[in-house]
Formats: structure tokens, sequence, C-alpha cells
């Protein structure tokens, strides 16, 4: 079991980041030299090929860092390269309803869970799979489901998306979130405060773990005092940035 399903499972904290620009596999390393606990792998809005996901995906298993891709859309020939690549899981982004999720599952997990399909002599199983009901079954403990709850009919839906089997917690992506509410930017207005309220309550009541996606620390703070424990900070181009702004001022 990997570090993040333990904390997933324990509804421990955790804190990741995100990869979304750099194609370099040894940023891999860098970011977990930097203390992060996973990496997700922005395959939404980042424009990685297949081969380039593939190598960040290799060294990340390599080092045995947890690495999560989020997908461009729910579709059974991305879903199933990304899982044979040896992705730890998949992050969904734009989850709305319980049949959004159901259809990831159905995907990303073995039978008698899902329909995922078998191929076995990949990087996923090392190129060296044991029985195959064997491995079908570890592989599907294995892999983490995360719904990323963006719209305030994802809020609404939020029991109902969590209770399908296989999923294994909620984050939200404020930014859509704070669009959808009708106030881009502003993660404090009250419907907002109240959507990441009813993510958390909602969690709870299913006892899975909630979190957040974000660039702002003393935000991600208040959601941990409210009861999340899934975190994601930045990137590693606002690492860059703010590291790069950070010495030109001091040396100004």
């Amino acid at each position: 079991m990997n570090l993040l399903k333990e904390h997933l499972n324990n509804k421990q904290f955790i804190l990741g980041t995100m990869l979304s620009e750099i194609t370099t596999p040894n940023v891999i390393r860098m970011l977990k030299g930097g203390g992060f606990s996973y990496i997700i792998l922005d395959c939404e809005h980042g424009y990685f090929d297949y081969s380039q996901a593939a190598a960040l995906i290799g060294i990340a298993n390599g080092i045995q860092l947890p690495i999560i891709v989020r997908i461009p859309e729910i579709r059974r020939e991305v879903i199933t390269k990304y899982m044979d690549m040896g992705a730890d899981g998949l992050l969904v982004p734009m989850t709305n309803t319980k049949e959004d999720i159901e259809k990831v599952i159905q995907f990303a997990k073995y039978a008698p869970i899902g329909q995922r399909g078998i191929s076995t002599q990949r990087a996923h199983t090392e190129y060296n799979p044991p029985a195959l009901s064997d491995y079908m079954k570890l592989a599907n403990s294995r892999t983490i489901i995360l719904a990323q709850i963006e719209t305030n009919e994802g809020v609404r839906n939020v029991r109902n998306i969590l209770s399908v089997e296989g999923v294994d917690a909620a984050l939200i992506g404020p930014n859509d979130m704070a669009c959808d509410c009708g106030t881009p930017g502003d993660f404090y207005t009250p419907l907002m405060q109240d959507n990441i309220s009813a993510v958390i309550d909602g969690a709870k009541e299913l006892n899975k773990p909630s979190g957040m996606i974000a660039s702002n620390i003393s935000f991600l703070k208040e959601c941990r005092q409210k009861g999340m424990t899934v975190f994601s900070c930045n990137s590693e181009t606002g690492i860059i940035l703010s590291g790069a702004k950070r010495i030109v001022n001091e040396f100004n």
C-alpha cells in the first residue's frame, strides 16, 4: 500500500503538489526532495503527451512517490492508458453526478468492481505479473479514485458520489467552484463557504476524507482546521515563479 492510499484510509493529513507543464522526468525527484508526499499529474490543463506522462509516472513509481493523473475526460481509452502506465490513481475533474464517477470506476477497476481491460505485460505490473486473479484484487485495492467537486451540482450530489464503491475521497477545485457560484476568485462568499462545509460534512457522513486543491497556504490551513485532510498546494510552475520572485526581491 502506498503512502497516499494509507493516509486516505486512515484520514491522515497529506500534502502534495501539481505537475502542470515541465516534462523532464527528474522533476519528480525534485518535488519529492522538496518534501511533497504525492504528485498530481495534470493531464486536464497540462499538455503532456502519453510518452511524457509514462516517463514521469515511471520515475514516480521507481522512487515510490504516489502519482495521480488528473484525466482530461471520462473515456475508456484515456483511463486504460494512464492506469497501464502505472498511475496510482485518477483525479476526476468536474465530477457532478454519481453516474460520472461510476463510469470512471468501470474503466479503472477490474472485475468484479469494474470492467477494466486486462493487459498485464505492462508497466503497472513491473512486467512481472502474479497470478491474474491475485493481481486483479491487488490492483483494485491499490487504485485511488478522487472525485474533484467543482460545481454547485457536484456539491449537491457529493454524498451520492462518495457512496460509489471504489471512490476514495472528494477534493474541491475552488476556482471553478467560485466561478460556478458567480464570484470568480473569491473563496469567502457565503455560498462558497457553505459548499466547502457541505463537502466536508458529506465526506464525514460517508467516512471518507475530503480535501482542497489551491495555492494559498493560509486558505489550505483554514480548510485543514475545518476537517479536510488531503491537500494539493500550488504546482511546479508556481513554485518556480514564487522562488524566482523571492530571490529578485531579496536581491533588490
